[in-house]
């Protein structure tokens, strides 16, 4: 179990880009395989959800909730 001071409690467990690659690699693998189209679609939608969180761990975070507040309340 982790103590309350953990220096690598932020750090990720998965390498994204690795698991990019591998799921790029299997969803080309599914497409060439008659009948396994669809498995090559969710697989297409995991690889939203890879690049969705490489974008929220890329993501600038506040410095304070005066900030996150005042992000939060931008005009359309």
């Amino acid at each position: 179990m982790r103590g309350p001071i953990d220096p690598n409690r932020n750090v990720s467990l998965i390498d994204l880009g690795t698991l990019r690659d591998t799921l790029a690699y299997i969803r080309d693998d599914l497409q060439r395989v008659p009948g396994l189209e669809r498995a090559a679609g969710l697989i297409d939608r995991a690889l939203a959800e890879v690049a969705a969180a490489e974008r929220r761990r890329l993501a600038p975070i506040p410095r304070s909730v005066l900030e996150t507040r005042l992000l939060t309340r931008r005009k359309h």
